[in-house]
């Protein structure tokens, strides 16, 4: 929850909705969903297909949706696409996310037509001939997808949470952390210079990127292991995709707008380039050509 010196970026988890005319897509299902659904419900004409795209199914990242009003609602149709995994089926997670003891409520509660789809990296979709999306693997524990969104008009990508590509390979397997980090095999080191070369691929000449920069340098250096990147990590990615706008993302639950202003200070006083850099904050709104 935000306290009175967070209450500028937001305390919601991750959510990010993309509008393509009638088209609506949405990025993530973390708490911000919950305030999302109620904004569709007061649209006079809210969308009844909905296109939502998991990165991965971590507790931030799917704690909205149960409280997610449009799934109540019978004549909408809910498209739900996430990562493959050999552990169990996206449709499985989510129900146990919804299971006794952890909700009142379970999937077949549930009156929206809902239909599951599990996907991987590297994977193109077409949404209904207007609406383009593709996706990269990116680096975190228990892997994690990155997305592209691109119209005629515009192009999105969303990285919400990765390492960088240097220091630890990210699979389904806990990191078990020792303090310092252990060598890298030449096997491992080429996989991630390739899960670079393809988030670069994905985000080329975006125009925006929602790219993960929760932590400091100092930070990073404390916790490698969780899977998460700086500010400065995801400049570099952006400026190596030639990125118009750079938007730093899945702040830091602990850190303050005092803190996350100075952490966009500090990129801001960095030598120029076309790129432009912004801190995301709850409710931004980015349309071609300016945000507000």
């Amino acid at each position: 929850m935000a306290r009175a010196e967070m209450l500028r970026y937001g305390g919601n988890t991750t959510c990010v909705e993309v509008r393509v005319g009638e088209i609506c897509v949405i990025l993530d299902a973390g708490t911000g969903l919950r305030p999302l659904g109620e904004a569709l419900g007061r649209e006079a004409n809210p969308p009844n297909t909905i296109h939502l795209l998991i990165t991965h199914t971590h507790w931030d990242h799917i704690i909205g949706f149960p409280f997610f009003a449009p799934i109540f609602n019978p004549h909408n149709r809910i498209e739900i696409y996430g990562l493959q995994r050999t552990q169990s089926s996206l449709r499985t997670t989510i129900a146990n996310a919804l299971s006794d003891p952890l909700m009142p409520i379970s999937l077949e509660d549930l009156r929206a037509d809902m239909n599951f789809h599990e996907i991987h990296d590297g994977v193109r979709l077409d949404i209904e001939g207007r609406v383009r999306i593709s996706t990269a693997q990116a680096n975190h524990p228990y892997r994690a997808l990155a997305y592209r969104i691109e119209s005629d008009e515009a192009a999105l990508v969303f990285i919400p949470d990765t390492g960088p590509f240097h220091t630890i390979l990210f699979g389904d397997e806990r990191v078990a952390w020792t303090g310092r980090p252990v060598p890298n095999t030449e096997e491992e080191l080429a996989t991630l210079a390739d899960m670079r070369a393809k988030v670069i691929a994905l985000a080329h000449r975006a125009d925006w990127m929602i790219y993960d920069s929760q932590f400091t340098d100092e930070q990073y250096a404390r916790f490698p292991h969780w899977g998460h990147s700086t500010p400065g990590q995801a400049r570099e990615i952006a400026e190596a995709a030639g990125v118009k706008h750079l938007l730093l993302f899945h702040h830091d639950p602990h850190h303050t707008d005092a803190q996350i202003d100075a952490m966009l200070a500090a990129q801001h006083a960095l030598p120029s380039s076309n790129l432009k850099i912004s801190a995301a904050f709850e409710g931004m709104e980015l349309r071609k050509g300016f945000a507000l």
